[in-house]
């Protein structure tokens, strides 16, 4: 079951994704700017034509609010501190990113996005759900390279 709703949720993530990144990555910009709580509403404006026009599980996908953050991950090599061939994960947004360093284990970064999501973010239980499994698909990955990073955040729509 959870391979089934894993597969609706990337299938998801794909169709919804081209018509929505531009809208989530500028409401998630808001967000750091401290703006989401004076927009009347429209952070889930910027969805509902993708989730009518993608079906159920597009529908799902775009009800995904991640508050004040952007839930996605980098991977870099040769970061402060690290070998210039050393690969290493990092949270993107400050806010989730603040006081984690970074990982050579995507699931430690993958784990403190989720966390900050109810800790810092004020995201949706939607959100929270759809990290839950974009954590999941990581782990079921088993690698530690850009891939790894690129396969969380399409799962969650970025």
């Amino acid at each position: 079951m959870q391979t089934k709703t894993l597969l609706l949720a990337l299938f998801a993530a794909a169709t919804v994704s081209a018509g929505t990144i531009g809208a989530r990555q500028n409401q998630n910009q808001n967000g750091k700017n401290n703006n989401n709580n004076q927009n009347g509403g429209k952070n889930n404006n910027n969805n509902q034509g993708a989730a009518a026009g993608a079906g159920a599980g597009a529908g799902a996908n775009a009800a995904a609010d991640f508050g004040q953050c952007n839930p996605t991950m980098d991977f870099q090599l040769g970061r402060a501190g690290r070998k210039a061939d050393e690969g290493t994960f990092l949270p993107v947004d400050p806010l989730v990113a603040k006081g984690q360093q970074d990982a050579l284990n995507p699931n430690i970064i993958t784990n403190r996005i989720c966390d900050q999501l109810t800790n810092v973010c004020d995201a949706n239980d939607a959100a929270k759900a759809l990290c839950k499994q974009a954590q999941a698909t990581v782990q079921g990955l088993g690698t530690k390279d850009a891939t790894t990073a690129d396969a969380f955040n399409s799962a969650l729509g970025f």
